[in-house]
């Protein structure tokens, strides 16, 4: 697939930079949802001229709290939902076109804070970015299928996604379902390429397969995001417990943020290039992702109740699940001493399934990997199916803009291009 030069008739809004009426800004959107999760997409050249204020723009789009913290805050001015898996905000813009075609960065918020974290990806989000692309005509679509590389910024992880497109129109088909999502809808298979170690740079950031943390044994896993995986029985339940029910536990959710900052002291997670501190660690709203295993009941091969950390996820990230069915792979790790049904990695690339059973149905992935003679594993990619849907797309209009924006929204000239 290449890109095109000129967007389609479907996106008549990216001909048309951000540009400041009566002292409200207009800025470019694509309202959407990626697997289960919903936010935004912007085209970075839109934001490129605003520089270190482009934040403020991304606030004031998802209604979150301008500086500080806002407790209770329900976003009723911007486009975001509450929970973290709808507050999101994808910047797409032109790859180097050799490694990638396309760049993504991803603006992970939160409903009651100010500060935007940039050091993970959403691999149910990602599913957005190939429907924005040739909805925008800024890729051609191919015939049967259209392919396009994605290179995420927050994580240097390389995502090859795969959609059809039949007869080179640029519409993929509405006949995917996944679970968590009601209905059928276009559907994107997305790769993630050389997942291993995306943020500590080590398949096991802790050197081994097992680690205690306040007298329960977890597995530090890094594919695709760092995640601390233990059983659900280690800490007396039974591991099919509902999101409500898990959310509201908070004796249970003070114990795991114990157990998660001991683990990413141990992974040497970092943030911006720099250590994260306990007390950032026991804040993050990313990093680890904490995850209880247990015993399949559903035909999967084994069953999971995901923490983003601070809540219980509605199904299972995409991302943790990579990594869930990774670890199912390893020997000696919580999760594959309970998976059931895994058929073991040789010494030569070999794709394996993984179902992975969660609150909205079995998450699937499909895992490349091996083993070397000492034991050593690699995973080159690891890849499963979404489904994505573009509500709507248009201008957002910013008000109550500071005194620095509104100053470089009238300075600059509208001679924004919508090309790559």
């Amino acid at each position: 697939m290449t890109r095109t030069n000129a967007p389609n008739s479907n996106a008549v809004f990216l001909t048309r930079p951000p540009y400041l009426q009566d002292g409200v800004l207009h800025i470019p959107v694509s309202y959407m949802r990626g697997g289960t999760s919903t936010g935004v997409v912007l085209w970075g050249p839109h934001l490129t001229p605003f520089g270190d204020l482009r934040e403020e723009i991304i606030r004031k789009i998802m209604g979150v709290p301008d500086v500080g913290e806002l407790k209770g805050n329900k976003q009723i001015t911007g486009l975001g939902r509450g929970p973290a898996t709808s507050n999101k905000v994808f910047i797409v813009e032109p790859g180097d076109g050799v490694q990638a075609d396309f760049n993504s960065t991803l603006a992970q918020l939160a409903a009651e804070k100010s500060a935007i974290d940039w050091s993970v990806n959403c691999g149910n989000m990602s599913a957005a970015i190939p429907l924005f692309l040739l909805n925008n005509g800024l890729l051609t679509a191919g015939d049967p299928n259209s392919e396009v590389r994605v290179f995420n910024t927050n994580t240097s992880v390389i995502t090859d996604c795969r959609v059809r497109t039949p007869g080179g129109q640029a519409v993929i088909p509405a006949d995917t379902e996944i679970p968590g999502v009601h209905g059928a809808f276009p559907g994107v298979e997305l790769s993630l390429r050389e997942p291993v170690g995306a943020k500590t740079g080590q398949l096991l950031p802790t050197g081994q397969v097992l680690d205690v943390f306040d007298g329960v044994e977890v597995s530090c896993v890094d594919v695709a995001v760092p995640m601390v995986i233990l059983r659900a029985d280690a800490l007396g339940l039974r591991g099919d417990e509902s999101v409500a029910s898990l959310n509201a536990n908070d004796a249970l959710k003070a114990r795991l943020r114990s157990i998660w900052v001991q683990a990413g002291l141990a992974m040497k997670l970092k943030r911006q290039g720099v250590l994260m501190t306990a007390d950032e660690l026991a804040a993050s709203e990313t990093v680890p992702k904490v995850c209880l295993v247990s015993t399949p009941a559903q035909g999967g091969h084994i069953s999971a109740r995901y923490f983003t950390p601070q809540e219980s996820h509605a199904s299972l990230a995409v991302t943790g699940g990579c990594c869930l069915a990774a670890a199912c792979l390893i020997p000696g790790t919580t999760a594959h001493d309970i998976a059931q049904g895994v058929e073991p990695l040789t010494v030569h690339n070999t794709e394996r399934a993984v179902g992975m059973e969660n609150p909205a149905g079995i998450l699937r992935a499909r895992v490349f990997g091996r083993h070397d003679a000492e034991g050593a594993y690699a995973f080159p990619w690891v890849a499963y199916e979404r489904n994505a849907q573009l509500y709507m797309d248009g201008f957002f209009r910013i008000y109550r803009l500071s005194n620095a924006l509104m100053d470089k929204a009238r300075s600059l000239k509208e001679s924004f291009s919508a090309s790559p």
